[in-house]
């Protein structure tokens, strides 16, 4: 399942943080902010069950979100922690877990994931957020890495961005995944990179690494 989201404050907060030169402080606002947006639309789709509540005048009926206590949330290691921090925002009693993913700089874009934290999956339901899917190298290393932990009720991807081909990479590798995105996008150039897109995510909240050679050797 894909959806795009249209919401208008998400399509607006979205051109927001694609400006070129917008500080990393604005930028991470708003990925938060579109991140707890997308979370009202996907809460739209749990199950609820209806209750009666008391009030202070009398009975009321009301609704609960069933499975509040069976999300997992897992952030990728740098870029997207604005975006899970909005989720959480929504879906405060989510586990949440942790990958360290980076890709090679030249094609083929080789995928490395160096750290993994991840509670049970197991009859949960599973959002892996990421801002950007450009080839989806990433996010099919990362779905098949945690697949040890567990059997999910069901994976959904949130990103803010998304390629064609990166869409077509996840159709292709389950297409029982469900995918909320809030753009897409035909071109990823020679570097890897969605076109138009934003530029790269984690480098705009958190600076741009610099590299160096440490001898841990004494």
């Amino acid at each position: 399942m894909l959806k795009l989201i249209n919401h208008l404050l998400i399509q607006e907060r979205l051109s927001k943080i694609r400006r070129k030169g917008i500080d990393p402080a604005h930028f991470r606002t708003g990925v938060m902010e579109i991140g707890r947006l997308m979370s009202y639309d996907f809460a739209n789709t749990l199950e609820k069950e209806f209750i009666k509540i008391e009030t202070p005048m009398g009975m009321a009926h009301g609704i609960k979100i069933k499975n509040r206590e069976n999300i997992v949330v897992i952030s990728i290691l740098r870029a997207s922690l604005p975006l899970t921090y909005g989720i959480i925002r929504v879906f405060p009693e989510a586990e949440q877990g942790m990958v360290g993913a980076w890709r090679h700089d030249e094609p083929p874009f080789d995928i490395c994931i160096d750290y993994l934290k991840i509670p049970d999956l197991n009859n949960k339901i599973v959002i892996v957020a990421d801002p950007m899917l450009a080839t989806g190298n990433t996010m099919e290393a990362i779905l098949k890495s945690i697949k040890s932990y567990g059997t999910p009720i069901k994976t959904i991807i949130f990103n803010l961005i998304s390629s064609k081909q990166g869409l077509e990479k996840m159709q292709k590798f389950d297409s029982n995944l469900e995918i909320y995105t809030c753009s897409i996008e035909e071109k990823v150039n020679e570097n890897g990179y969605i076109i138009p897109g934003l530029g790269d995510a984690g480098d705009i909240s958190f600076g741009k690494p610099f590299n160096c050679q440490i001898n841990l050797k004494k």
